[in-house]
């Protein structure tokens, strides 16, 4: 689709996928997925209308090894990845605390200026001070037993309250 070159199939760690027969000079890739019916298909990039911050050029929604996700469609140029944020500030660096999976699929929480900032959270924070020790930031967490339930992140505070499920 960049270059007019043919797609080829090729086989990798990850399965098989089609590749760009002008390889190196263009590195188009596509993931190749099995249908409902059993056919085989590729899924095109789609577009969105939102510009990319870094570049200017527009992001599009991606089909990675772990899922879908959205990028610079200009990718190898630009490797701005669009991460969603929790609208808490980092209590280390000052950073964005951003979602992000675990290889194994697990959602927790980092902060956006990794690797330079390692702090994680693997319960989602929420934007609320905590009334008895004023952090900047409570922790949300839900269980079967308990429901959801707000908490502090600080140990020694001890903080917890229940919301109400409607």
């Amino acid at each position: 689709p960049k270059c007019g070159a043919d797609m080829v199939l090729k086989r990798g760690r990850f399965g098989p996928f089609l590749a760009c027969s002008a390889y190196p000079d263009c590195k188009t890739t596509r993931r190749i997925t099995v249908g409902a019916e059993g056919k085989i298909e590729s899924k095109p990039d789609v577009p969105l209308d939102e510009p990319c911050p870094k570049c200017g050029k527009h992001l599009a929604v991606k089909h990675g090894r772990f899922g879908e996700y959205t990028a610079c469609s200009d990718y190898p140029t630009c490797k701005y990845i669009k991460l969603k944020e929790t609208g808490v500030p980092c209590p280390e660096d000052g950073g964005a605390i951003v979602e992000r999976k675990s290889r194994r699929g697990r959602v927790f929480f980092g902060c956006a200026n990794y690797p330079d900032c390692k702090f994680v959270l693997w319960n989602r924070p929420v934007p609320k001070e905590c009334p008895s020790c004023k952090a900047p930031f409570l922790l949300e967490k839900t269980t079967k037993r308990e429901g959801t339930v707000l908490f502090c992140n600080n140990e020694k505070c001890g903080y917890r309250e229940k919301i109400a499920e409607p």
